[in-house]
């Protein structure tokens, strides 16, 4: 459980009024409220409802689950470092294929894991997981520090004690209820637009190697006209 899970229940409790004001009142013309939902395009508590399901920990844990296999790449293209003890056309062919399947496999004259190699597929995938791990968590605490600070706030107690009985004289009006509501969905409503262009900007980091590693193959290697490396080796003499 994180911060945000610790305030989630009141939060969540508080932003359905908030929800049901806004709803039911909107704001005024100009209150800064309007184009930030116009942007997130959900009312603050349904918002923060569907980022609460976003968790860190299951995007860390595919990383680390993807790293181990890297080793076995480097593996298979160690074992096809070794010369073979014959000559001839069909060796030529089968070196070239060798060469071409090592290089797909780890790139080495690319540096340790060439992002366009399998190795680098899966060490790119493993490192945006990674991110958006970090995304999440830092996140949820941003939001978090946000619902606190609306859950102590006056607007707060405005909208819990609206339309109360028994309270004292002085309850607010509905007016001054709606305005309560638009004035706590603008920090919420503001931290969610951030966090969305923060993922945005990740996915622009990431974007160019993952596209790399997503390339199709590599070029055959010098002599090996009409080799494919999509599941089938074919030799063509």
């Amino acid at each position: 459980m994180d911060a945000l899970d610790r305030v989630a229940g009141p939060a969540l409790d508080l932003l359905a009024r908030v929800d049901d004001q806004l709803a039911r009142h909107g704001a005024a013309a100009e209150d800064p409220v309007w184009p930030l939902l116009r942007q997130v395009r959900a009312l603050p508590g349904d918002a923060v409802a569907a980022f609460r399901a976003v968790r860190p920990a299951p995007l860390a844990a595919a990383g680390a689950a993807i790293r181990p296999h890297l080793d076995g790449y480097a593996e298979a293209a160690d074992a096809l470092a070794g010369q073979v003890d014959w000559s001839g056309a069909a060796a030529q062919a089968y070196d070239a294929v060798r060469a071409a399947l090592a290089t797909r496999l780890t790139d080495s004259s690319a540096g340790p894991v060439s992002p366009a190699s399998l190795a680098g597929n899966l060490a790119a995938t493993a490192g945006y997981a990674e991110a958006l791990a970090d995304w999440v968590s830092s996140s949820r605490s941003a939001l978090a520090v946000v619902l606190a600070d609306a859950l102590r706030s006056t607007e707060a107690t405005t909208l819990v004690t609206a339309g109360v009985p028994g309270v004292a004289s002085g309850l607010p009006g509905v007016r001054e209820t709606a305005d309560a509501a638009a004035a706590l969905a603008v920090p919420v409503l503001t931290v969610l637009l951030e966090i969305a262009e923060q993922g945005e900007e990740l996915l622009a980091q990431w974007r160019p190697r993952l596209a790399l590693a997503g390339a199709a193959g590599v070029a055959p290697a010098p002599g090996a006209v009409g080799m494919r490396l999509d599941g089938v080796t074919r030799l063509r003499y």
